[in-house]
């Protein structure tokens, strides 16, 4: 299919106004984007994209979105539409250094005209338009492993051939046009997709996403913790953001029914502490992992960042780390201001019958001397003790690891003795130094506090 030369500019992107730029930085990440750059001037902003869309992000208490063109020339652009009759609501005052115009659709639907932005680049991904019909199917082939492909910007209309006319004026071209189960159209022009809906249950503007394993997706969302949607029919989701701004996440039609395994993901336990959020993973939800997502989603659910350490967790998985006398239950630790998983922390050593389970921990270097590990352990012992029932916790550390052996006696754990020779690292045996700490001598973290 042959596509038009955009009028409008080089970039698009979607400008979104926010209260509160790390918050909506953090839920963003959830959905498979990552922030590119970030200023204060002439306002503060972070520019984010999953590869294949761009949001800024700027920071404004109004409710705010419109679909934004940068370009070289934009006063040139300017004049063209105005020529063709174009009113805009809003025009740059000769002291403004970066100009911007702002037009509305006849449906109240924000454009804006900026001038290029030094650094701004447009990102490399296709949208659905764009792609291959015969890689819709293929999951692999997704710029955004979380949410699929980019398929349309959806704008509920009044008249379907008013607005066709009106984007026509923005350079915009049809793409299809259809009259049932509603009047609805595609237009395109070479760089942006509008779809224009002329249906009573459209209330908003939303990015649109499709995708063949959407059902697996929207699973692999609610287990990472989104909360913020409503579920219009299986596999297809409206979200709100923190913005009030709407995403619409859409199951693929014909063939590419996910199979049943991927159809309803177990529930996953969440602790929120002051700076983080626990993610629980027992043999439950990793089984779901390994067996319903592909290896960018898994690496993604796991806050891995190597093919190594993919290898690593998918043979751990093969192997069992769950038997008849022993399970698990770790945490990811993940950062509430920015969606990062920093480390993970629990029981990896979970024998039920007896009540008591072995404490493990580790995080990222750079993420260290941060209090983090600290405030995990304390929700974690927490929740050992009053929902896993455990009446013994137990800790073996190498003998040359202080940072480890201060923070389990920190907690109260008494040291009972020296296991020789106990522990292989980098092909090197240890000792491990064995602590435990029972239910009748642990003091909560809430009676901890009040007696200080």
């Amino acid at each position: 299919m042959s596509l038009p030369e955009p009028i409008l500019g080089e970039i698009s992107a979607f400008t979104i106004a926010t209260p509160d730029l790390q918050q909506s930085l953090a839920f963003y990440n959830l959905l498979g984007f990552k922030e590119t750059m970030r200023a204060d001037w002439p306002f503060p902003w972070i520019q984010i994209s999953d590869g294949t869309v761009l949001i800024m992000l700027r920071l404004d208490t109004e409710s705010y979105i419109a679909l934004t063109y940068y370009a070289a020339r934009v006063d040139e652009v300017a004049t063209g539409l105005r020529n063709k009759g174009i009113v805009f609501v809003q025009e740059p005052k000769p002291t403004d250094k970066i100009k911007r115009y702002l037009l509305q659709s006849p449906d109240g639907l924000l454009v804006s005209l900026v001038g290029m932005v030094p650094g701004f680049v447009k990102p490399a991904g296709l949208p659905m338009l764009r792609m291959d019909p015969k890689d819709y199917h293929q999951p692999s082939t997704y710029h955004n492993k979380v949410c699929g492909m980019f398929g349309e910007y959806a704008h509920p209309v009044k008249d379907i051939k008013s607005s066709i006319a009106f984007w026509e004026l923005l350079g915009f071209h049809g793409v299809s046009e259809y009259a049932q189960p509603y009047p609805w159209a595609i237009m395109t022009d070479g760089l942006s997709v509008i779809g224009l809906h002329e249906a009573a249950h459209f209330q908003h503007p939303a990015i649109t996403y499709f995708a063949a394993d959407m059902q697996a997706k929207i699973s692999a969302l609610r287990l990472a913790g989104l909360t913020t949607y409503t579920e219009q029919g299986p596999g297809n989701i409206a979200i709100s953001t923190p913005e009030n701004q709407h995403i619409f996440l859409y199951q693929l039609g014909g063939d590419a029914q996910p199979p049943a395994a991927e159809e309803a993901a177990p529930t996953q336990a969440e602790i929120a502490t002051e700076r983080l959020l626990l993610r629980a993973l027992n043999p439950e939800i990793m089984d779901w992992v390994f067996s319903a997502l592909q290896d960018d989603e898994i690496m993604a659910f796991l806050g891995l960042t190597a093919l190594e350490e993919l290898a690593k967790e998918k043979q751990q998985h093969k192997l069992g780390l769950s038997s008849y006398r022993s399970t698990f239950l770790v945490f990811l630790i993940v950062l509430q201001d920015s969606g990062k998983i920093i480390g993970k922390a629990g029981y990896h050593t979970w024998h039920v019958q007896h009540a008591r389970a072995e404490i493990g921990y580790h995080i990222e270097e750079q993420e260290r001397r941060k209090g983090y590990m600290r405030e995990a352990l304390e929700a974690i012992i927490d929740y050992g003790f009053v929902h896993m029932e455990l009446n013994r916790i137990e800790a073996l550390i190498g003998t040359a690891n202080e940072p480890s052996l201060k923070l389990v006696r920190g907690f109260g754990f008494t040291e009972e003795g020296t296991l020789r020779e106990h522990y292989c690292k980098a092909g090197c045996i240890e000792d491990s130094v064995c602590f435990s700490l029972l239910r009748r001598e642990y003091t909560p973290a809430h009676r901890r506090l009040s007696a200080i």
